[in-house]
């Protein structure tokens, strides 16, 4: 539909091709799928290898796009520059569908655990002989004091009161608007202060994608040795850092290789982030909420696509203002406020940041 649009100029084709697209992001069920499939020392090295494959694709678009604006087109408007993409991408779903239908199959799913093993594993993790004496005399208990014994087990807060998903999913917000506010803005930034075309802005993006392979190599390995909360720190200081320099401050001349340097680091910093970040949210997530339609992966992924509705939507406001001269810093300073008062709210609550001491992976760790 999206590259057909041009042909039978209709914008509705459009409209309703960039909304099927969006229903073929799998990034709730891929965070699902890591949560379910990796053990909990691996998750943060999983959660980065997603986003690094995310990077990629975000690198090989602005190439293609690069790419296809010089060739050259017989005037036919089925393949020109505008619908080039479509068919590319359209072509490469059909492949990427054929592949997982035919190869790609589900992991082994948990073995359930019943409640009378759950109440044996709570007792006694290493006293297999006081697990049994707990269930031979819990089954000689009458039945209405069997149901007192499980009217006793805590239940977990409503999700809105779990301060460290609660706080993940608004990391989640603040990465993904900062991220869409800075990738969205780079072509008009950059033509506007340093006369760059499009294969120039093109250009600037990939190479950002392909800075994420080491990026989040680093990250993987330093999961090993730090807590999530530890990495989540140091990152939104490399995004605070960033922000700070890649301001226009009157009296000095504003030059490409500011920009590029600090943009750099606002990039690193906001995928970086989301590796830990999804850790942490799939270890703090109260049980109910880690299976089912409404699971925690979808959840982040809302928060995600909140955020960068949210960016669009205030890129859009600042341009309707007039900010023609100071473009820039009134994207940019609004958002470093955002995320320094992020950094505080998360340094109040840091002690909260930990995952619970119930998974199901502990004995990974041996």
């Amino acid at each position: 539909l999206y590259a057909l649009a041009l042909h039978y100029n209709s914008l509705n084709m459009v409209i309703v091709g960039r909304y099927l697209n969006g229903f073929g992001s799998a990034r709730a069920i891929n965070r699902r799928y890591i949560a379910d499939s990796f053990s909990r020392r691996e998750r943060t090295a999983a959660s980065a290898a997603f986003v690094t494959a995310g990077a990629l694709g975000m690198a090989l678009g602005p190439a293609i796009a690069a790419l296809l604006g010089h060739l050259s087109y017989n005037g036919n408007d089925l393949w020109t520059a505008h619908t080039a993409p479509g068919w590319i991408m359209s072509v490469s779903w059909i492949v990427f569908f054929v592949c997982t239908a035919l190869f790609f199959e589900d992991p082994e799913q948990r073995k359930k655990i019943t409640p009378k093993e759950s109440v044996d594993t709570v007792q006694s993790n290493n006293d297999e002989e006081m697990a049994t004496l707990h269930n031979e005399k819990s089954a000689l208990l009458p039945p209405e004091m069997s149901n007192g014994i499980k009217e006793t087990k805590t239940k977990d807060p409503p999700l809105w009161k779990n301060i460290p998903v609660m706080s993940c999913l608004w990391i989640y917000f603040v990465l993904k608007l900062v991220l869409e506010c800075l990738l969205s803005s780079s072509a008009i930034l950059t033509s506007m202060y340093f006369n760059w075309d499009m294969t120039s802005s093109g250009s600037f993006l990939a190479i950002l994608g392909l800075l994420m392979f080491p990026a989040n190599l680093v990250v993987a390995k330093m999961s090993r040795e730090y807590d999530e909360r530890e990495l989540i720190v140091a990152t939104l200081y490399l995004i605070l850092a960033g922000l700070v320099g890649i301001m226009y401050y009157r009296g000095e001349d504003y030059t490409a290789i500011q920009y590029i340097f600090f943009a750099i680091c606002v990039f690193l910093g906001t995928n970086s982030l989301e590796g830990p970040n999804m850790s942490l949210l799939s270890k703090t997530v109260p049980t109910k909420w880690a299976k089912g339609t409404f699971n925690s992966g979808l959840l982040a992924t809302e928060a995600g696509t909140f955020g960068r509705v949210v960016g669009d939507g205030f890129i859009s406001c600042v341009s309707f203002i007039g900010f023609d001269d100071y473009l820039l810093n009134g994207i940019f300073i609004p958002i470093l406020i955002l995320v320094l008062v992020t950094v505080v709210v998360v340094h109040k609550i840091y002690f909260y940041l930990e995952p619970k001491d119930d998974d199901d992976d502990d004995d990974d760790d041996d």
